[in-house]
């Protein structure tokens, strides 16, 4: 068994102090670090730059500036795990570039179900607008720079508005909704648009801020229109039921039973909402996603920024386009994708567990205006096509498949969605192109040991040990239904791994092992004996202990315990445990790792003290590293790069891969990041001079270039030091000034008046 000595040492004279031992853990485990400098490579030899941000199922996006770089970054919140992601923008006017920021997102709050970034306050800073559970409704938090890094605190627990006798409720809003929160009026301040708890009307709540004198600087709202628009959306079509009338609520008021009314209203189901301008006629339209459709619904406003009429739709938005289309629930946002200053439409499923998880992000390029938008479809996979997402369920194991003494990654997976609810799982390799300590991963095979079409598994699980006493490591891997299979590698002398004899794996009862849904499976010698035993995680939340009862070559697997060091999984709030385990040898001491449903990585220590007298496992940690990747979280860890530590591959429900190491992971292609040169421009905005600090370590030249908001190229020279231009005579506007040096560059804008 290889030792590996990756955080710190513990011996047995630490139980005598349960308390102490659990301090100096905490003290050694520090926060480990997302990686994001590793590099993989899809089949086509493409660099992966987003490779470990940890894929997407259902994300929402909005535009924000994490570094107070002047430049609009995006923020994705994917519903799937609640997980915050930070894409930072690096890039110049009609050329985006988005790298992810893990250092931006540590310190997020926990929010759940939904969450978008709006500027309440006019500050020019983003703030965050989230979903309040208990009572269902808004939170708000303020965002706020400290070292040129965006960090929230939270200033309304949840919007409320006044009754007809002043008794202050919540703004309702569902966990399954997404709301429209933007100026509705065009008074400057923020709005709420959301449906009620009665079924298909939308609710207007208006933002009474700036009509009380307060500027745009509060949140007091009242509902003023509880049909705003004066349709119905009734779910039981993807369109949208219209009032003939701009002083009538379709199903309501003196339209009740009219033709068209509404039949069917009732308790509200899900809804996502955007609001934007489509016309530039000052008012807003209004797109909707319904739960029951894969369609987006455009309803345009006949009336006036104070009382909106939707008089029009388009039932398949946009039908002079590529219209969207993305089963189930599909949701739109509007933020500028491409860094060309106009905003551009993007859609997304709304539905976690019950939508497509691959291809899922729709890119509308905008060829209009933000106020008059012409959308042309682009891709369905913007910034996933850069990622490691292999649709649901990741779970990743290391395993040096080829004989050459490197670490190579094998990921298993619960599957692509595919249409009506199927997954179509597989089994992924990713061979180490690297060396021993700058590890490099390409993706060569995507159905890893050949499993049959239409073989109906999935929710992969897998592990690696010699169990037939060859010399070589087979595979076991558990799937949803709690059942283990086999497969023996059977090498042919070139030293990589031939899977063959594929077959169930049995227990001493001669019935297949199985323990219910979710095997987990791992294989160590637990008891020291010489033989593989196996411990199995399960949605239950417990572990399966199957002490090995054969021989170095003939395995017998016999159940020991099915609750195995007494560990449970589960975390308040979640009724299932979703429990994943991964045994290191440490020190010359078994560490034991779960990972849960929660999210949660928890580490275990004095696994063989706590066996030799049948006491419950030791619990060290409970957050371990500080890891946070969302529900499922599935772990496995070695040492990839040769420095003694412990590195962490994180899988989750998103399909996607998280790298975690106790310390910065060193490699030989470092994806550009912050370059080594010293970047300012002031005063900004600027009438006349614009003054350009540069300050570069080694005294490079770089190049200059300045562009407008259309990309053109408005000043370009070559910069050595501080340099002044005079921009007098330049039209006013919005600019975006570029320094480039190798292939190292950083972008600012800045404002000429």
């Amino acid at each position: 068994m290889k030792k590996l000595y990756c955080l710190t040492s513990f011996t047995f004279s630490c139980l005598l102090s349960l308390v102490s031992c659990l301090l100096l853990t905490n003290l050694a485990m520090g926060q480990f670090l997302k990686q994001q400098n590793l590099p993989v490579y899809d089949e086509n030899d493409n660099q992966l730059w987003l490779a470990l941000q940890g894929g997407v199922n259902n994300p929402q996006f909005s535009e924000v500036d994490w570094n107070n770089d002047g430049i609009n970054d995006i923020f994705v919140f994917d519903r799937e795990g609640d997980v915050p992601m930070a894409f930072i923008n690096k890039g110049a006017p009609n050329q985006a570039d988005y790298h992810f920021g893990a250092q931006y997102i540590r310190d997020f709050p926990p929010v759940r179900s939904w969450a978008m970034m709006r500027d309440f306050d006019c500050d020019g800073v983003m703030d965050l607008f989230a979903h309040n559970k208990i009572p269902a409704g808004i939170s708000v938090y303020r965002g706020q720079y400290h070292n040129d890094s965006l960090k929230f605190n939270l200033v309304e627990d949840f919007l409320e508005f006044p009754t007809l006798n002043d008794f202050l409720v919540n703004i309702f809003v569902t966990s399954e909704d997404f709301p429209a929160i933007d100026d509705i009026d065009g008074d400057g301040d923020l709005d709420v648009l959301t449906f009620g708890v009665n079924g298909g009307w939308v609710s207007y709540y208006e933002n009474q801020s700036q009509d009380m004198g307060y500027g745009c600087d509060s949140l007091i709202f009242e509902l003023v229109d509880d049909c705003w628009g004066r349709f119905y959306e009734s779910g039981v079509t993807n369109g949208l039921t219209l009032s003939p009338d701009p002083d009538s609520c379709v199903g309501r008021d003196s339209y009740i039973g009219q033709p068209g009314a509404a039949p069917d209203a009732g308790v509200h189901v899900g809804s996502t909402i955007l609001t934007l301008d489509m016309d530039a006629d000052g008012d807003k339209e209004i797109a909707l996603g319904d739960i029951s459709f894969s369609q987006v619904a455009m309803g345009y406003n006949g009336g006036t920024a104070d009382t909106a009429w939707i008089t029009s739709q388009d039932e398949a938005f946009p039908s002079n386009n590529v219209s969207i289309n993305i089963p189930v629930f599909p949701a739109t946002f509007y933020l500028d994708a491409n860094n060309d200053g106009v905003k551009d439409l993007i859609a997304s499923p709304n539905r976690a567990n019950s939508s497509i998880n691959h291809e899922n992000v729709w890119l509308y390029e905008n060829l209009g205006q933000t106020n008059m938008p012409d959308f042309n479809f682009l891709k369905n996979d913007f910034l996933v096509s850069r990622m490691i997402d292999l649709g649901s369920g990741s779970s990743p194991t290391l395993f040096d498949h080829n004989g050459d003494g490197l670490l190579d990654l094998v990921v298993g997976s619960y599957g692509y969605y595919l249409e009506g609810g199927n997954y179509d799982a597989s089994i992924f390799l990713y061979e180490n192109i690297g060396t021993n300590e700058f590890p490099e991963f390409k993706l060569v095979n995507t159905n890893y040991t050949n499993l049959p079409e239409g073989h109906n598994l999935r929710g992969f699980d897998i592990t690696f040990g010699d169990l037939d006493g060859d010399g070589d490591e087979d595979m076991i891997f558990g799937e949803e239904f709690g059942k283990l299979f086999y497969y023996e590698n059977v090498d042919s002398g070139d030293g990589i791994a031939n899977f063959q004899n594929f077959d169930t794996l049995d227990g001493d009862d001669g019935g297949q092992i199985d323990v219910g849904q979710h095997a987990t499976p791992f294989l160590v010698d637990i008891d020291r004996d010489g033989m593989l035993d196996l411990i199995i995680g399960e949605k239950n939340g417990n572990l399966n202990y199957w002490r090995n009862i054969g021989t170095a070559s003939t395995p017998l697997f016999t159940q020991t315990d099915n609750f195995f060091g007494s560990i449970d999984c589960r975390e308040f709030g979640y009724p299932e445990g979703f429990c994943d385990v991964a045994v290191k040898e440490i020190d010359g001491e078994y560490v034991l790792f779960t990972g849960s449903e929660s999210g949660n990585i928890r580490r275990y220590i004095h696994i063989e003290d706590s066996l030799a007298v049948g006491a419950p496992f030791f619990q060290a940690d409970s957050l371990y590293g500080h890891i946070v990747q969302g529900r499922r979280t599935r772990v496995t860890a070695d040492d990839i790069n040769g420095d003694g530590k412990c590195d962490f591959f994180i899988g989750n429900q998103r399909g996607g891969l998280a790298l975690y190491s106790n310390g910065e992971l060193t490699v030989s292609t470092l994806i550009p990041d912050v370059p080594d040169f010293a970047f300012n421009i002031f005063p900004n905005p600027t009438s006349n001079l614009l003054n350009i600090n540069y300050i570069h370590e080694e005294n490079k030249i770089a190049d200059l270039t300045i562009f407008d908001v259309l990309g053109r190229n408005v000043y370009q020279n070559n910069i050595q030091q501080n340099t002044q231009l005079d921009v007098s005579n330049w039209s006013n506007g919005i600019y975006f000034c570029r320094i480039q040096t190798g292939n190292q560059f950083a972008v600012k804008k800045f404002i000429k008046k």
